[in-house]
């Protein structure tokens, strides 16, 4: 029952939810990981809900989970104030807000949900850049407050989140100048063409192999990834021809260390999906840069 809510429960909870796994937030809190694993048996049994899927990649919140985390993240965000009201110092301590970037987007894409996210006052945002799929599963277990992709991940996680396409960006594809000037004419039938290419979960690589193909261009697969970091630094050295969205290799080609090869309108593109939770945060700052992240 509800009226049987233990508080210092609902504290290991919340400490259990953030950090994804008991063996963490046992460490954090001081406690073995039987007793932690006790204290959040009695508080699931005080609720009457599970809140809790054991995976094997950790702890995964369910719906009843995610609910009672949004009224934790409320309890103690009041906690923290009155905290800081007593010692004087109120509104003295930063909102933190976390921000997922997939590294398909690149570091430009950070940058410009950071500088997005600056026009808030007395909050600090710490930026998590990785593969999609661990942005996704970091939003399911409420360890992101905003997350921005290629992809509507809300369809996957459900009702409890929200999705906006915010842009879409035209792709090119680039290569370091010595290499553009062995492949002059591309695209043409029957050219042999070293590629660098996104792995195959990344929506526009079909879209890339039939431009290519269409154009009987014969691609060499030089090198495969998720990151568009990590090919953009192999196409400066010359190791083969990108596809990137012009953003991301905006300084690259300002300064000239890559050029943009074949068409300038390839009809290839780039989407932009900024996903937070549905529900409305309790934080003035975090509802601030949920607004901030999702306007055109």
């Amino acid at each position: 029952m509800t009226s049987d809510l233990n508080y210092r429960h609902l504290r290991y909870f919340w400490v259990c939810a953030k950090a994804g796994r008991v063996t963490a937030a046992a460490k954090e809190l001081k406690l073995s990981q039987s007793a932690l694993s006790l204290q959040l048996g009695s508080l699931e049994r005080s609720i009457g809900r599970r809140l809790f899927n054991r995976t094997r990649s950790g702890l995964e919140l369910t719906e009843g989970g995610r609910t009672v985390f949004k009224h934790c993240e409320r309890i103690f965000a009041h906690g923290a104030a009155l905290s800081a009201a007593l010692r004087g110092g109120e509104g003295s301590s930063p909102t933190v807000i976390r921000l997922g970037v997939s590294s398909a987007l690149g570091r430009e894409a950070a940058m410009t949900f950071f500088e997005r996210l600056g026009e808030i006052k007395n909050a600090m945002v710490t930026i998590y850049v990785g593969p999609r799929d661990d942005v996704q599963e970091r939003l399911a277990r409420c360890r992101l407050d905003i997350a921005v992709c290629g992809a509507d991940l809300a369809v996957q996680l459900g009702p409890g989140f929200r999705g906006r396409r915010i842009e879409t960006l035209p792709i090119n594809f680039m290569a370091a100048p010595a290499l553009a000037r062995s492949l002059a004419g591309f695209p043409y039938k029957g050219q042999s063409v070293p590629v660098l290419l996104r792995t195959r979960d990344y929506a526009p690589r079909l879209e890339v192999e039939r431009f290519l193909r269409d154009r009987g261009v014969a691609p060499l697969t030089v090198a495969e990834s998720e990151d568009s970091d990590v090919l953009q630094s192999l196409a400066r050295q010359g190791r083969g021809v990108v596809a990137l969205h012009r953003r991301s290799a905006q300084a690259d080609l300002d300064s000239g260390r890559l050029v943009r090869i074949g068409p300038a309108s390839t009809g290839l593109h780039h989407e932009m999906w900024v996903i937070t939770s549905a529900h409305e945060s309790v934080d003035p700052a975090v509802r601030k840069a949920i607004a901030l992240a999702h306007r055109a």
